[in-house]
C-alpha cells in the first residue's frame, strides 16, 4: 500500500510540475511602461514588488523608458499594451488619429518644482536664457512653457528651452549650468537643490489641473481585455495602499527602482509620492481641457474632452466596493 501511495504521490507531484508552467503561461503578459524614475512611480513599483499583480492573475513586466513621448510610441507599436504616461503626447496622439485612452489617473497635476539657479529670482528674468525639459512634448516641456507663458515670456523666442532626456540629465545639466532652470520631480530636486538650484514655483500650488502621469491603453485593447485592464487596475491600487501604509516596504522600493540610498532623498522621494499621487486613481477631465487648450494641434479647439478619457473601469472597482475594501476610500 504505502509503495504505490508513494508512486500516486510522485505521479501527482509530476503531474503539478507538468500542468504549472501551462497554468503560468495563460495569464495576460503585460508589458507596462513608466516614463520617469520619479516617486510619481512608487505605487507601480510598489505593486510590482508586493506581487499584486500576479494575486490577480497577471504576468507584469515594467520596463522604463525615459519619456512620454516615447512611451507613446511604443504603446502605438503594441509592444506595451498598458502604460503610465504623460498627457500631452496621449492627446495629440489621439488628435492624429490613435486610439489610445486613459483609464486611471496617477498624478492630476503637474508633480513639479520650478527650480531656477541662485541668480534667478523671478520667471521673468529667464529672458534671454536657455532652460532645461526632459522631451519636447512631455510634462516638463507643458509645464515650462504654461509658465513661461502665464508669465508673458514666448516659449523658443524669450527662451531657449533645451531637451536633455530623463529627470538625472535635467539634475546633470544645471549643476553644469547648461540650463538655468528647469521642472524638477522627487528625487532629482534634491540633486538639483545640491548644485545650488532653488524653487521659483511649486506646480501643486499653481493651480493647474494636468494629466502629468496617467494610466493608458488602447480602447481596442479594454474592448477585447476589459477584464485584464481592470485587474491591472486592482494590482496598481493595492500598490497605492501599501505605498501609503508600508513605509520601510516602500523605502526598500524606492531604493531598488531610484538607485539611491541616501536616506534623506528616500524620505524626500515617498513624501512627493504621498503628496502627489491620485487615490483612487481616477483621471480627471480638467486635465485634459487644459492640456486641449496647450495643444497646438489644429483639432485641438473641437476635441470632445471626454473623448479622452473613460472613468469606467475605476467608478466600476469603486461601485463594487473594491477600493473601500482595500482601504483607499473610507
Amino acid at each position: 500500500d504505502t509503495p504505490m501511495r508513494r508512486t500516486l504521490l510522485l505521479a501527482f507531484s509530476l503531474l503539478c510540475l507538468a500542468v504549472h508552467p501551462a497554468w503560468s503561461q495563460t495569464r495576460p503578459k503585460l508589458n507596462v511602461v513608466y516614463p520617469a524614475i520619479s516617486g510619481i512611480i512608487a505605487a507601480l513599483w510598489a505593486a510590482a514588488e508586493a506581487n499584486s499583480f500576479q494575486k490577480y492573475g497577471l504576468d507584469v513586466t515594467l520596463v522604463y523608458i525615459a519619456s512620454a513621448p516615447q512611451v507613446v510610441r511604443v504603446m502605438l507599436s503594441g509592444d506595451s499594451q498598458i502604460s503610465l504616461t504623460g498627457g500631452a503626447p496621449v492627446v495629440n496622439a489621439n488628435l492624429s488619429g490613435a486610439d489610445l485612452v486613459f483609464i486611471g489617473g496617477v498624478a492630476n497635476v503637474p508633480a513639479f518644482y520650478l527650480m531656477a539657479l541662485p541668480e534667478i529670482k523671478s520667471i521673468e528674468e529667464l529672458k534671454g536664457k536657455t532652460v532645461g525639459v526632459t522631451r519636447f512634448g512631455s510634462s516638463t516641456d507643458f509645464t515650462m512653457r504654461y509658465i513661461l507663458q502665464k508669465h508673458g515670456l514666448q516659449p523658443e523666442k524669450d527662451v531657449t528651452l533645451l531637451q536633455v532626456g530623463g529627470m538625472p540629465e535635467l539634475a546633470a545639466a544645471i549643476s553644469k549650468r547648461l540650463i538655468v532652470a528647469a521642472p524638477f520631480s522627487s528625487p532629482s530636486n534634491l540633486r538639483a537643490k545640491n548644485a545650488g538650484a532653488r524653487i521659483l514655483i511649486d506646480m501643486a500650488k499653481a493651480g493647474v489641473f494636468f494629466p502629468h502621469t496617467n494610466i493608458a491603453t488602447a480602447r481596442s485593447y479594454i474592448r477585447v481585455h476589459r477584464d485584464v485592464a481592470l485587474n491591472f487596475l486592482r494590482g496598481y491600487s493595492e500598490g497605492i495602499q501599501k505605498m501609503i501604509t508600508d513605509k520601510p516596504f516602500v523605502k526598500k522600493v524606492l531604493q531598488k527602482y531610484t538607485r539611491e540610498n541616501d536616506d534623506e532623498i528616500i524620505e524626500t522621494t515617498l513624501q512627493y509620492a504621498l503628496d502627489y499621487v491620485a487615490r483612487p486613481p481616477y483621471p480627471t477631465r480638467e486635465g485634459i481641457i487644459e492640456t486641449l487648450k496647450q495643444s497646438t494641434h489644429p483639432k485641438s479647439k473641437t476635441a470632445n474632452p471626454d473623448d479622452f478619457i473613460d472613468l469606467s473601469l475605476v467608478r466600476s472597482l469603486e461601485d463594487d466596493g473594491f477600493f473601500k475594501k482595500i482601504g483607499l476610500q473610507k
